[in-house]
């Protein structure tokens, strides 16, 4: 069975897609499924998280940076594609960026990780247009595959202007929002430091997060985990 293809995008820095990704490959690799991270990010965050790791703690998943190829790193995928579960892009934090789009023709499943804050939200909103035209995209090239979409509720805290800001999302949104959230918890810039993921200090708050982010995404996309430990 070919790669699933996981598009983490949005239009605004600092809502977390780049922990949103490699803590969700992440998990994904430690409950069995071979996972591929795409750092398309000029910035090459993923990528550099990923040689942190150490020979006696490699990251479970493999990262490699193909910004610098832009749209044309969809090119470069077909061997990854034919020997990986999933395939997770991690896309830079523009919607003027051709990369997104050409991503998100390609994928599977788009997630859009949102930071309870009012910027993030008006945000969200054009990213989520550009899924709906993507799939419009996807139809005229005769793709029958559905294009999935979701938010997740990243860097998430207590009080009214989460709320606030959750009521806004949900105003007139074209796509689910994820049971899962995400708080904003010590364990992932730490994992960061050590080039691992939560999961890899032991059970905490923050991993049983993630566990049910990858829960979710792996319902979407048909995919079956090992159980977490």
């Amino acid at each position: 069975m070919p790669a699933k293809i996981v598009t983490v995008f949005n239009q605004k820095g600092g809502c977390a897609k780049t922990m949103t990704t490699m803590q969700l490959a992440g998990a994904f690799g430690l409950r069995g499924l071979k996972v591929f991270v795409v750092d398309m990010d000029p910035q090459n965050t993923a990528a550099l998280w990923f040689h942190q790791s150490t020979p006696e703690q490699p990251f479970p998943a493999d990262v490699m940076s193909m910004a610098p190829l832009k749209e044309a790193f969809l090119d470069k995928l077909s061997p990854f594609v034919a020997k990986c579960d999933v395939i997770i892009i991690d896309c830079p934090p523009a919607l003027g960026s051709r990369v997104p789009w050409a991503a998100l023709v390609a994928s599977d499943l788009a997630l859009i990780p949102v930071a309870p804050v009012m910027d993030n939200v008006w945000a969200s909103k054009q990213a989520e247009e550009l899924v709906l035209e993507a799939r419009q995209a996807r139809e005229s090239k005769g793709i029958t595959s559905e294009l999935k979409a979701a938010y997740l509720l990243s860097m998430v805290r207590r009080g009214n202007v989460f709320e606030h800001c959750l009521e806004t999302l949900k105003s007139g949104a074209k796509i689910p929002i994820l049971k899962s959230v995400v708080a904003m918890r010590n364990a992932f810039p730490e994992s960061q430091l050590f080039g691992c993921v939560a999961r890899s200090f032991g059970k905490s708050i923050a991993a049983t997060e993630i566990d049910a982010v990858a829960d979710e995404v792996a319902a979407l996309l048909d995919l079956t985990l090992n159980k977490g430990k």
